[in-house]
Order: C-alpha cells, then structure tokens, then sequence
C-alpha cells in the first residue's frame, strides 16, 4: 500500500506541475498576445483540476492508510519466544515446568524444571531499538536467561527456599555484557535492560511468551474445555 500510494501520488503531483504549467504557458501567451493552438476551455480545465485533486487526494489516503497500518504492525508486533506447562503434582511438592524455547521456523528446545514457590518466573535481556527502526521492520532482539521461583510476600522469598534455573550455558556473555554498559551509546540503539514476566505455579496451566517492542509478554492459554 505505501508504494502504491507514493507512486500513485507522484504520478498527481507530475500531472498537476503539467497542469500548472500548462495554464501559465497558456496566460503569458494571452498576455502576450500570441495565438494559441489549443484555447483552453474554463469547463475542461475545471474538469480536468477536479480529477488530478481526486486521483491525488485517494493515493494520497492510500499511502496514509499503508504508514498506519505499517505502524500498528510494528509497535503491535508480538514475537513468540516460549511456552511454559506448569504440573502441579501433589500438594507442597514443587511444581514440574516444562519451558519450550523457539518461535516460528525455530527447531524447538524443551527443557523440565523443578520450581518451588508460588509463581514461576522467566527472565531475559532486552535490546530495543529507536522507534523509526522497529516502523521499517527491524525486532526487538532478546535473550532468554533464567527460569526461577518467586513468592508473593517477600517474607516468603526471605525464610523460603527458592529454585533458580540457567537458560544459558554463558551468563557473562561478552557481547550482552557490552551492550549493557555501551549499547545507548551506539545510535541504532535506544536502551538495553533485563526482563521479567512472571505467574502463577500453583494449579496446572499453559502459558505462551512473547516479546514485543516493549519486553516480554505472558498470557495464559484458556482452554476451550476449562
């Protein structure tokens, strides 16, 4: 839609300059007092400006709508990176998580953890680029880090004990740990930080990740039959 507009907008703006130009040609030979081989008629011309504004005016929307449609992809778009299956067996035993890394045509990694506590958490590292880069399509760029436990009062995550799982086989990666400390200053860049989504471990349930402009995003997968 945004090259057919801009096409579709050119070819007016050209058609319009010929226009113009055509009517001036026409007045400085009036003025001037030279015959002209082709007198313009007031109900053609008219007719003629009408049409060039129209044409101009849709291609015009049409290259709007294609930018705003285009925005929305981009700021809207949410990346699937995870699923997490949460098993609770028995009353008091820790939770058994089955975590699934991969998004579209990615070979799958399914990995099983134990997590005590009360809510599962999944951390990561973020790279989020400027605004006009994620508009031409470019993704926010992330890293998967740690599976842990988490309680709901902090005087649980004090006296209890918690679970904390590695995701990665490096956690001091050179290259997340420049960009931590310099990836501001590089242009393209706009912040890197970590990220955390976290839910509830208690009770069976499936959840889907996801990682959009703004960091990760979890929601829970409603069966149809619950």
């Amino acid at each position: 839609m945004i090259i057919a507009g801009a096409v579709g907008l050119l070819i007016g703006l050209i058609l319009l300059l010929v226009f113009l130009y055509r009517r001036i040609l026409f007045v400085a030979r009036k003025l001037a007092k030279k015959p002209d081989t082709a007198p313009a008629k007031p109900a053609a011309s008219l007719r003629n400006l009408l049409l060039i504004f129209l044409w101009t005016a849709v291609f015009g929307m049409v290259l709007f709508a294609g930018f705003f449609f285009q925005a929305y992809h981009a700021f809207t778009l949410e990346e699937p990176v995870a699923e997490i299956v949460v098993e609770r067996p028995e009353p008091g035993q820790p939770a058994s998580i089955t975590l699934v890394q991969g998004g579209p045509g990615e070979k799958p990694r399914v990995s099983r953890f134990d997590l005590v506590g009360e809510q599962w958490v999944l951390e990561g590292d973020i790279l989020k680029w400027h605004d006009w880069l994620n508009f031409l399509g470019l993704q926010t760029r992330y890293r998967l880090t740690r599976l842990r436990s988490r309680y709901i009062q902090s005087s649980d995550e004090r006296a209890k004990p918690s679970s904390i799982h590695s995701l990665v086989e490096n956690e001091d990666d050179p290259l997340w740990k420049h960009l931590y400390r310099y990836g501001p200053r590089f242009p393209l860049v706009s912040t890197v930080y970590g990220n955390a989504v976290f839910q509830m471990s208690d009770e069976a349930a499936t959840f889907s990740v996801f990682v959009g402009t703004s960091g990760f995003i979890v929601r829970k997968i409603v069966r149809k039959d619950q």
